[in-house]
């Protein structure tokens, strides 16, 4: 395991992150898929573009992939485990951006919408392949996606800040979110993937 304690400037998380994936290119034979985890308001987002801009590299945002198809009344019958493996439809992903980038072809898929009434946009979104594919999202590093995933990175901050970062971002509280979601991530990030299971930690504070 690489553990790493950069310094908590921005720039220098990203220098991090892109020497580590520079790294594990050496010897790689086709795309080197990066997973870069944490949880809400850790600034993932924000990471994965700027470290795909330096590396040339195709970003599939996972929650594109919400699983829709869940009912609220099934969402809230399920365990934390289960909302962790079950919030984003990973087949789907697999399938329509995964797999096509892993073969080279470039991906189109109708992402999430929470507006529409299936519970996809009308719009498509395409994504071009390279040597770099970079999935944006918590639960990216879950054990079912480990058979295709070469880097597992966790964007760390403390709860507090992220918590700041979420509600700032949403401009509201967002108690609702919160009280459906917060449990979900600690159970994750304690018991599924602890800190010390990552190849890489990152702090972004």
């Amino acid at each position: 395991m690489e553990n790493n304690h950069p310094s908590h400037n921005l720039q220098q998380v990203i220098q991090t992150i892109v020497s580590s994936i520079n790294q594990r290119l050496i010897g790689q034979i086709g795309p080197l898929i990066v997973s870069l985890d944490g949880g809400s308001g850790a600034g993932k987002s924000t990471l994965a573009a700027e470290v795909a801009s330096r590396l040339d590299a195709t970003v599939i945002q996972c929650d594109d992939f919400f699983d829709a198809t869940i009912t609220n009344e099934e969402w809230d019958s399920f365990t934390v485990e289960q909302k962790c493996h079950r919030c984003i439809d990973w087949q789907r992903m697999r399938n329509e951006a995964l797999l096509p980038l892993l073969a080279g072809k470039k991906a189109q898929y109708r992402p999430f919408s929470f507006s529409s009434g299936n519970g996809l946009a009308l719009h498509m979104v395409t994504l071009q392949p390279s040597k770099i594919i970079i999935l944006d999202e918590i639960y990216s590093s879950l054990p079912e996606m480990l058979d295709v995933v070469h880097l597992t990175i966790l964007v760390d901050v403390l709860p507090e800040l992220r918590r700041y970062r979420h509600n700032s971002r949403e401009g509201t509280d967002d108690v609702d979110w919160h009280s459906r979601w917060d449990a979900v991530e600690d159970y994750y990030f304690s018991v599924l993937r602890p800190p010390t299971s990552y190849h890489l930690i990152v702090f972004n504070t």
